[in-house]
């Protein structure tokens, strides 16, 4: 952004002005990798210094005016307050100047980028460094660079020019020949080129990544001579521009994630409906089954016999030989009744995501609106949280979008039963027999379809001691009557009103 020498030369400059025989006042943190300096200056108006330090922002801010936070602030290098500012000094091409004090020490910062930081010196004490992972040097003349401008060698000019970001690059090698040049003619050339560095226009740009350049482009929004000022402005546009438009994006691309999830739920539920509606009945088919039981041996697999529901055709009926033909129409009508009932259980379903939808689209649209930071942070406080939910700490099942969860151990179960289901949802444990709570979650008024239960059912005996056995009896009744016994053991609780299913364990 700014982090070149010319700039933070400059940026010096217009310190040692405003600082020099000013007091330092205050210093203290409220927010991580941020550092504020509070001045009193000769005029005894103040003035602060804002540090941003964090490795992606690495913004410096320079208000008159700085509130306190009255919480979660923290006093640092307090040796310090109250000290003289003798001098501000920049470093001889390098991208760090220091603040000298009255009491033979010095704030050294370092504006590296991601590696900023900003240490006390003092030469009868080990250095202290706001960033602790970053070593401090002992003196800012280690620092420094020896190049003389007016007397360049081949040696010095590379060095020189690895003092060049890549925003003066860019420009010497769009608008000059620079790189064609000779060692004379850049010898000649280099001179002239700092000058006008140092007293250029500074120009901040708000297209992508907001930047302060010492080059004229055709995408600035806002020019002046004073660094301090153009800090200030490339900081409000950071602020309230960029990161405000960076937060919407992320906020807008979850929703529409979300948005998509939605509309793919109801296409493949909508598909699914019309396929169980488009096939033949299932009670249909039982009807005919029992119209022709005279027509039917024992132990066929499957029966040819006329369509009830289209006169001119015959039908193929497959059958389980080992039951009755009545039981096969039993079997056939039952799964009759579930296939209405989950035909209802989509179509609830589809109403609640196309609300949904309804819902994601406002949020869209009312984020698309919002035009600074404050606004869009009491819009995010104002909407429920779309966060993902932690891991619970039981496993997780699904069929038919209704959600199965089974204990891990003791505790879980106690913490499924007792803390997560609700008394309308359903409990299920192998019978007698140690195993794993497991619990269904209801969906509006609407029963929970028989299937649902079986699944349900089939995961409670195999996360139990019945697992090896061929089949596995398995109690099951609402939430409301398990309740738990007094002083007894974690997952022990009493059962009332329970309905017993015979299943295969299965996961």
């Amino acid at each position: 952004m700014y982090h070149n020498y010319y700039f933070i030369n400059r940026l010096s400059e217009k310190l040692s002005t405003l600082l020099t025989g000013a007091h330092l006042t205050a210093c203290f943190s409220q927010n991580k990798n941020e550092l504020i300096f509070g001045f009193t200056l000769l005029d005894n108006s103040p003035f602060y210094i804002q540090a941003n330090l964090d490795s992606q922002l690495n913004l410096w801010c320079f208000p008159e005016v700085f509130n306190r936070a009255k919480k979660n602030s923290v006093n640092l290098f307090e040796s310090i307050i109250g000290e003289k500012i003798l001098a501000v000094n920049q470093t001889h091409f390098d991208r760090s100047f220091e603040l000298l004090l009255n009491d033979h020490s010095a704030l050294l910062f370092q504006l590296y980028g991601r590696r900023s930081n900003i240490s006390l010196i003092n030469k009868s004490k080990a250095p202290q460094s706001f960033k602790s992972k970053l070593m401090a040097p002992n003196d800012s003349q280690s620092l420094a660079r020896d190049i003389d401008v007016s007397t360049l060698n081949e040696e010095s000019l590379e060095a020189l020019e690895k003092t060049f970001d890549q925003d003066i690059k860019t420009h010497l090698k769009s608008n000059t020949q620079y790189e064609q040049l000779n060692f004379n003619e850049k010898k000649a050339f280099i001179p002239a080129f700092i000058e006008s560095m140092n007293t250029a226009h500074l120009f901040v740009t708000d297209q992508g990544l907001p930047k302060i350049s010492l080059f004229d482009t055709e995408h600035h929004c806002f020019k002046s001579d004073d660094p301090i000022i153009a800090c200030n402005e490339l900081y409000k546009i950071f602020t309230q521009k960029y990161l405000t438009q960076q937060k919407k994006d992320g906020i807008t691309r979850e929703l529409n994630k979300k948005r998509k999830q939605a509309a793919n739920y109801i296409e493949k539920s909508e598909a699914k409906i019309a396929h169980l509606r488009d096939r033949r009945s299932l009670e249909e088919i039982a009807h005919i089954i029992m119209a022709n039981l005279h027509n039917i041996n024992p132990n066929d697999a499957q029966i040819e016999v006329p369509d009830l529901y289209h006169e001119t055709a015959n039908i193929t009926i497959k059958l389980k030989p080992q039951i009755s033909p009545q039981k096969n129409a039993e079997i056939l009508y039952r799964k009759s009744k579930n296939q209405r009932l989950e035909i209802n259980n989509i179509t609830e379903n589809i109403v609640a995501k196309k609300k949904v939808i309804r819902q994601l689209d406002q949020k869209i649209a009312a984020i698309e609106l919002t035009k600074d930071w404050k606004a869009l942070q009491r819009l995010i406080k104002a909407t429920p949280s779309d966060a993902p939910a932690k891991d619970l700490p039981f496993n997780t099942f699904s069929m038919t979008d209704y959600s199965i969860y089974v204990g891990r151990n003791n505790k879980s179960n106690d913490v499924l039963t007792f803390d997560y289901a609700k008394k309308g949802d359903l409990w299920l444990h192998v019978k007698d027999a140690p195993g794993s709570h497991v619990v269904i979650k209801k969906q509006g008024i609407l029963p929970i379809p028989k299937p649902v239960i079986e699944r349900a059912a089939a995961l409670a005996a195999y996360f139990s001691k019945r697992k090896t056995e061929n089949m596995a009896p398995v109690i099951y009744t609402e939430r409301k009557y398990v309740r738990k016994i007094k002083g007894s053991l974690p997952g022990q609780v009493a059962v009332m009103k329970e309905k017993v299913l015979l299943v295969q364990p299965k996961l």
